[in-house]
């Protein structure tokens, strides 16, 4: 029997472990690190080990761990027609024609990632609009930032849309435009993915997955069911989760306990919107937005966030939350203070998802009862410079907070990482770079720091710190292999590290096909 299934020297091994150590060879046996080293001592397994690979030079991480993605929308998004590049209202209109004369009559056709914010026009189709170029199919777009939607009018006659629901634009008959925000749009959504079958969530996980492994990403938190998507993402995940090549930790988005222990579940939330979003400005901030007269929204009275919050932390679930305004993120402390102060209960590690907003008294009680935040580089990468969404909704000086990386680390938080795939793309090389490289300086944090968010802190903040998130004896075999070292490279050429293979437990689930991590043992060793 051979000592290790796997042994990897000839680079550098970023551990994450305690001590920050950085290694030069490894070895795994039955998906966990048997051992760890620096120097000549891999040479005491040469021989009994099944498969030898030289790095080359190569830096290895341990696998990425993505704390907050929507795996199915990602997934089903491979099946429908990207917008993020549309900036008219006429290039939309002919990407959607396009679509038409590929799909049978009938089916539905799903345009996302449309950034209301980069089109000329400033604004969504209306029904009428994509009744003219899709007669004989329903037509649903979504924003990028999930909160706002499009629908023609097959597609409108397909949901029963309550007719005062919140946040249905209208014309001058006051029928609807087929345009819909806050809880109108939540509404849409949910039913159009009620009407999507199982086959195609298959086919669409496997290439979400499939690209996940291409950035290095070995595990993800993925935030699933509730008003806003549909259970029957849950019951699918469910059912399915062990069949991928990637772990998978639901976060089922419901107020029914019972559908959580049903499943056995330990964690319950993940994005319960508490409010909106910047983009669509229903994210609940504390002054006007900066281009319209309103606050935004919260969705639930302090009566009714409390007692679930209260409910759901006395049953010992980890409860995790969405809040990205101010004003959201002050109701969400609340909440947990006084889930606390009834029932008090160590190491819960409770989250709250996105926290953009937060000014630094918030992050200061967000420390002392041992939240944890999950956050999204990305976010300011793409929304956060000179003149970006943040600063024309909020307006110069109330961007000029958002995601205060710096200041919530050194609070002595714990700082987990995600994307929010699909609204932003699976891909922490370029999360990292965005955290290093923040358009706020003060805000910005080290390679390390950032690293450690996609890596131990996300082990940490789903209880799986004893098998993930560094490589140690014991833990999992769980590895990506980097071009270069991302500790050292420049800082603004981050983002420009490639994925040359991904390992899990072990075994090479991903090769870059223009680096070839595979060879024979060298002639020195």
């Amino acid at each position: 029997m051979a000592v290790s299934d796997l042994l990897i020297y000839g680079g550098k091994i970023i551990s994450m472990d305690s001590s920050n150590g950085i290694y030069s060879w490894m070895t795994v046996k039955d998906g966990r690190v048997l051992d760890i080293g620096k120097g000549r001592g891999f040479e005491k397994y040469v021989n009994e080990s099944l498969e030898i690979i030289d790095l080359k030079g190569s830096t290895v991480v341990p696998g990425f761990y993505d704390c907050h993605v929507h795996l199915v929308q990602t997934g089903l998004n491979f099946e429908g027609v990207n917008l993020y590049e549309v900036r008219t209202m006429d290039e939309l209109l002919e990407k959607i024609e396009c679509a038409v004369d590929e799909t049978p009559k009938g089916e539905l056709i799903r345009g996302y990632r449309f950034d209301i914010t980069k089109i000329k026009e400033r604004r969504f189709p209306t029904r009428h609009e994509l009744d003219r170029v899709a007669p004989n199919n329903p037509v649903w777009i979504n924003s990028i930032e999930i909160h706002m939607s499009s629908l023609n009018t097959l597609a409108l006659n397909k949901i029963n849309l309550p007719y005062s629901i919140d946040g249905i634009a209208r014309d001058e008959r006051n029928l609807p435009l087929g345009f819909f925000t806050g809880k109108a749009s939540a509404f849409v959504r949910n039913r159009m993915f009620g009407c999507l079958k199982d086959d195609l969530r298959m086919k669409g996980i496997k290439r979400a997955v499939k690209y996940a492994l291409s950035k290095g990403v070995t595990s993800v938190s993925t935030m699933e069911g509730g008003f806003t998507f549909h259970e029957k993402d849950v019951n699918f995940i469910m059912e399915n989760k062990d069949k991928f090549p990637i772990d998978i930790r639901l976060y089922f988005q419901t107020f029914d306990l019972e559908k959580i222990f049903k499943y056995n579940l330990k964690c319950v939330g993940g994005d319960i919107f508490v409010d909106g979003a910047f983009g669509s400005r229903t994210a609940a901030i504390s002054t006007k937005y900066n281009d319209f007269d309103t606050q935004g929204n919260l969705y639930f009275n302090n009566g009714e966030l409390n007692y679930y919050v209260g409910e759901a932390h006395r049953e010992g679930l980890q409860i995790a939350l969405h809040a990205i305004g101010d004003r959201a993120i002050e109701q969400v402390l609340n909440a947990y203070e006084n889930a606390l102060e009834i029932y008090s209960r160590k190491d819960h590690r409770h989250r709250i998802e996105h926290f953009e907003l937060a000014n630094k008294e918030q992050i200061a009680r967000a420390a002392d009862m041992g939240l944890v935040i999950s956050a999204q580089p990305t976010f300011e990468y793409f929304w956060g410079n000179e003149k970006g969404m943040y600063e024309r909704r909020l307006g110069k000086e109330l961007a000029s907070r958002t995601n205060n990386f710096r200041h919530i680390i050194d609070s002595g938080i714990v700082l987990c990482g995600g994307s929010d795939s699909d609204i932003n793309e699976i891909n922490p090389i370029l999360a990292i770079h965005a955290a290093v490289n923040h358009p706020k300086k003060s805000h910005s944090i080290e390679p390390i720091e950032a690293l450690r968010m996609f890596t131990v802190n996300s082990a940490f903040a789903n209880f799986e710190e004893e098998d993930k998130g560094s490589l140690e004896k014991g833990k999992y075999g769980d590895f990506a292999v980097l071009d270069k070292d991302i500790l050292s490279v420049k800082r603004n050429t981050i983002k420009e590290i490639v994925v040359e293979a991904t390992f899990k437990e072990g075994n090479m689930v991903f090769c870059s096909k223009n680096h070839d991590v595979r060879g024979e043992l060298n002639e020195k060793a």
